[in-house]
């Protein structure tokens, strides 16, 4: 029996993997609806589509005043604000029509390779727990089934994470190349990620652990000032910067916060926003009672390497992510508030892995076996609940962003749609090549005469935004 355990658990987890990756697919087609819904996610998948078409960016009609649209840059070209790395991921999906199915993939690859790392170092059964604090986490399913560059950034720390569980074991060198190879990835999705990542790697006191994966990573930094010189105009001219001006033009001066910025330490603000993420991550976005298992994993007496030099880093990883975001804006919007912590959780998986077994005997010791068996079905159930809760209020508001598209579907190209809603610049996506009807995220001032002598013999039409939207005939 002691040899059959190991095997067992591995088809177990196998087994589990699949399941996840399943969820992960269903809640994409059918809960999210394969739409990108944010600004954010539109933002990438237009790029993604450029990409597809072997192209950095495409040349954009007249009234680029009357074409705004949120997170796109628009000039003389249209192109994303976000760095290529997502984007390029979602293009091979692009390329066979199922760009929506890209980020389950990622998803899924990644609980497995987390799976693995903590096996290697905790054993079988703390992967398990790891495995599913990690896939069932509502945060995880919703970046898995979104389009948001969180999945994607994910996946390639996984792997970092991954290459230092396998330096800790062997020491090998070729590993920490691994390593700055995964981080370098990482920054051309979300630099911040890559960064955070590698500043927790100062943990080890080792200038090797810093040094040569900060080589590594070279390459990837130098693709992506190439790639902002291409879009942008200058390798350190980033599309936030780029687009910052339309940015002001629509939500106003205001508005308009940097992302990083010493200034929010001094925002009563944003320390709302970040207690309330905290909050919501501890509670509502990670399956109930593994904040609690990971507390109970950061303390536990183990000096065995490399289980202890990894604890250590994953301590250090949380406690980066969760400090640095203190400089980090975090207005509420479209998205989860807290998926900016979304890196928080392969860290946070090992921890609560380590900590599961103690945390059950406290339980056990004070109230018995069968509630602690019952707390443990309910943390997740109550996880899933938390993940139908979210989707009970986020599908309407998909089907209401996708509900200009639906009546106007059987329009013909070339057609002009004047969008009429609160933010019409959430709403008036043409693609990149605006190669089919036209919608106008023209202020509200803007008139259907005006409108008409710029599109002089086009069919014209307004959009009123509602549920269900409203169409009428202006010319």
């Amino acid at each position: 029996m002691p040899q059959r355990a190991p095997r067992d658990t591995t088809l177990l987890a196998l087994g589990l993997i699949a399941l996840f990756g399943a969820i992960y697919v269903i809640v994409a087609y059918f809960a999210l609806d394969r739409f990108p819904y944010s600004g954010d996610e539109y933002s990438l998948s237009l790029q993604a589509d450029l990409f597809a078409k072997g192209l950095l960016k495409a040349a954009t009609p007249p009234h680029l005043e009357w074409l705004r649209l949120d997170h796109v840059v628009i000039d003389s070209f249209i192109r994303s604000k976000y760095p290529p790395g997502a984007s390029a991921l979602l293009a091979i999906g692009a390329r066979h029509g199922c760009a929506w199915l890209v980020t389950p993939i990622e998803g899924t690859f990644t609980i497995a390779l987390v799976w693995h790392s903590v096996r290697r170092i905790l054993g079988a059964r703390p992967a398990l727990v790891a495995l599913v604090a990690l896939g069932l986490a509502p945060l995880f399913v919703i970046d898995a089934a979104s389009f948001y560059p969180h999945a994607p950034a994910l996946a390639f720390l996984a792997i970092a994470f991954a290459g230092v569980t396998a330096w800790t074991i062997s020491r090998r060198t070729w590993h920490l190349v691994l390593v700055g190879a995964a981080i370098g990835a990482a920054f051309l999705v979300r630099p911040t990620d890559a960064l955070f990542f590698g500043i927790a790697m100062l943990v080890f006191r080792s200038p090797r652990a810093v040094i040569v994966p900060a080589l590594a990573a070279i390459p990837f930094v130098a693709a992506n000032l190439w790639y902002q010189a291409q879009q942008f105009g200058s390798p350190f001219a980033d599309g936030y910067h780029a687009f910052e001006p339309t940015y002001i033009a629509i939500y106003g001066a205001a508005a308009a916060k940097h992302a990083l910025s010493w200034r929010h330490l001094f925002s009563a603000t944003q320390w709302w926003n970040h207690v309330d993420i905290f909050g919501e991550f501890c509670l509502q976005w990670t399956l109930p009672g593994t904040v609690i298992a990971a507390l109970f994993g950061a303390v536990a007496v183990d000096d065995t390497e490399p289980s202890a030099r990894m604890r250590r880093f994953s301590i250090a990883l949380v406690a980066v992510y969760c400090i640095t975001l203190a400089i980090m804006v975090s207005d509420p919007d479209d998205g989860p508030h807290t998926r900016y912590l979304s890196p928080v959780l392969i860290p946070l998986a090992l921890l609560a892995a380590n900590g599961f077994a103690p945390l059950c005997e406290a339980i056990r010791g004070k109230l018995g076996p069968l509630v602690q068996r019952v707390l443990v079905v309910l943390a997740v159930l109550f996880g899933l609940a938390q993940l139908g809760s979210y989707l009970q209020d986020r599908i309407p508001k998909q089907w209401k962003r996708e509900g200009l598209y639906q009546v106007t579907h059987d329009l013909a190209p070339g057609s002009i749609v004047i969008v009429r809603a609160q933010y019409p610049t959430r709403f008036a996506r043409n693609g990149p090549f605006f190669d089919g009807v036209l919608y106008l995220s023209a202020p509200p001032e803007t008139s259907v005469d005006e409108v008409a002598a710029a599109y002089p013999g086009r069919p014209l039409y307004v959009a009123h935004e509602g549920i269900p939207w409203t169409l009428e005939r202006a010319r």
